[in-house]
């Protein structure tokens, strides 16, 4: 699970770029790259699971500990080199990838998206004592 919370913030490092390219194509583009990518979301979603098992296994907890931090850092100074109009350059997205995909993002949610999707397994994983001691 720690390695699948990694790849969600090396995920933002890439999707910057392709959001700042694509909110500058014309918006047929941008409708068709989701389009294909909502039509592969069935080996997306296999590879995603595969991914992380095997990042799992291979990556130590203290290489992961070093590359989300350095992810996190990196986020964060792009962050506050971006101006405010480039938070809200926008790109449609694949929704079937992901719950927290919606039809088209802007910049700034795919800066949130990571922590949104941090929250989704975090309550996943943590147990409701309230209704399960007596």
């Amino acid at each position: 699970m720690l390695f699948h919370l990694l790849f969600g913030y090396l995920v933002v490092r890439t999707l910057l770029p392709l959001v700042w390219l694509m909110s500058r194509l014309p918006p047929g583009v941008g409708r068709g790259f989701a389009a294909v990518l909502n039509s592969l979301a069935r080996p997306f979603h296999v590879v995603n699971y595969l991914g992380s098992v095997i990042g799992g296994h291979l990556w130590s907890l203290r290489m992961m500990g070093w590359l989300f931090d350095r992810s996190c850092e990196g986020l964060a100074r792009r962050l506050a080199r971006t101006s405010e109009a480039e938070l809200y350059r926008a790109m449609p997205f694949p929704p079937r990838w992901d719950p927290f995909f919606t039809d088209h993002m802007t910049l700034l949610a795919v800066y949130h998206y990571p922590a949104q999707h941090y929250g989704f397994h975090r309550r996943q994983l943590t147990l409701d004592y309230s209704t399960t001691w007596p």
